[in-house]
């Protein structure tokens, strides 16, 4: 599990980093409180080093969500919970980081839920819990006895996170005031008519593309030359003198390509190939064998082609989709712009204060002019 799932789109990480590493524009490389740089591990466990909305945590509460956002990881990765941790060292860099910006996110939604008494049906939690038990890899325990299995503290805070994130659809609900949520028979119907308007106008593109190049196969075949008949028709002119020597490794990629290369002459003429950067007719400009790097059989060589090619655009066509398909893709749109709706709606109400200043998991690199006062209240966001 890479995080909680709700509520991705707020970009609350970002902002945190911010406040948690250097930053040209908005801080020196250090953050001074009164005359003292202070880091997380100089504070004691009951110091208050984050405020939200007037609520306090403390470095003791931080340890715990360390605690227990490390034991989320290797419960998700079918780790022990206890013993070394594996594969941790990338993600113990930024884990501090990371879990403070789970905090603050949980504090804002339990918050902003709270006060506009919003709440999860038990059909929307039980939905979530569902969803998150089997990323657990804990095959048929419950969330109570995951919650066991965390220990007291750690576990009755995942029960907190998880009665958060169950608010995710709940809240969009609330922000959809123009019930944007229900998906009527008409979008759907529209949506079909852009897809049916797109593949018309990508094949009628094809189609004009596909004759410029047959045009160009017949003065190609009347005698002409290549390189002159590739400035005419091809989208980079410059296809017609060289495209370059590949291996066959190195164009497979192409299979349309690399089935004609393998049956090709040399000096052969291809027709009209769909390559992965649009259609193109391939011309073999030599055809020569390369020898194998130092230690490999010298008896065994590789073929080199020189090519050179006519390209043109090719338009893909957007696939058909189902009823069923369409009403999903416009719901995760829409639940998409609610949730950034959402986000935005919580974070400007937010009151964050930082009681022992804001780098608290980066010493200072360079001296800085200490502040003549201590920071203590940043609004939306902390910035």
């Amino acid at each position: 599990m890479k995080k909680s799932v709700a509520f991705s789109g707020f970009a609350l990480l970002a902002l945190l980093l911010a406040g948690c590493a250097p930053s040209d524009e908005t801080r020196a490389p250090g953050e001074y409180v009164g005359e003292t740089e202070r880091l997380m591990s100089d504070l004691a466990k009951k110091d208050v080093f984050l405020r939200v909305n007037g609520k306090n945590f403390t470095k003791a509460d931080f340890l715990v969500a360390v605690s227990m956002q490390d034991k989320l990881r290797r419960m998700c990765a079918g780790d022990p919970l206890t013993g070394p941790n594996k594969p941790a060292k990338e993600y113990s860099i930024w884990s501090q980081p990371r879990t403070l910006s789970e905090v603050l996110r949980h504090a804002l939604v339990r918050q902003f839920a709270e006060e506009h008494k919003i709440s999860a049906t038990k059909e929307e939690f039980d939905g979530y819990v569902n969803t998150l038990l089997p990323k657990l890899r804990r095959k048929g325990r419950t969330l109570k006895s995951v919650a066991d299995e965390f220990g007291r503290d750690e576990g009755r805070l995942f029960i907190s996170y998880v009665e958060d994130d169950a608010l995710a659809q709940p809240l969009r609900n609330y922000f959809d005031t123009d019930h944007t949520l229900d998906i009527t028979d008409d979008d759907v119907i529209a949506v079909s008519n852009r897809i049916i308007r797109f593949q018309e106008r990508a094949a009628a593109s094809n189609a004009v593309e596909r004759a410029a190049l047959e045009r160009a196969l017949v003065e190609i075949k009347g005698g002409a030359d290549f390189s002159e008949v590739a400035k005419k028709y091809s989208a980079t002119p410059n296809d017609g003198e060289e495209w370059g020597e590949y291996l066959l490794e190195e164009v497979s990629e192409n299979p349309a390509l690399v089935a004609w290369l393998q049956k090709a002459d040399p000096n052969a003429v291809s027709g009209i190939l769909v390559l992965d950067d649009g259609l193109s007719i391939v011309k073999i400009v030599d055809l020569r064998h390369e020898d194998l790097p130092e230690g490999q059989s010298s008896a065994e060589r590789r073929l080199v082609w020189k090519l050179a090619r006519i390209s043109r655009p090719f338009f893909e066509t957007a696939d058909d989709m189902t009823h069923d398909e369409i009403v999903k893709m416009l719901s995760d749109y829409r639940n998409k712009k609610l949730q950034e709706k959402v986000g935005k709606a919580i974070m400007e109400r937010a009151v964050i204060e930082w009681p022992c200043g804001t780098n608290l998991f980066r010493r200072a690199t360079a001296p800085v002019k200490k502040p003549s006062s201590t920071p203590s209240e940043t609004k939306g966001g902390g910035k």
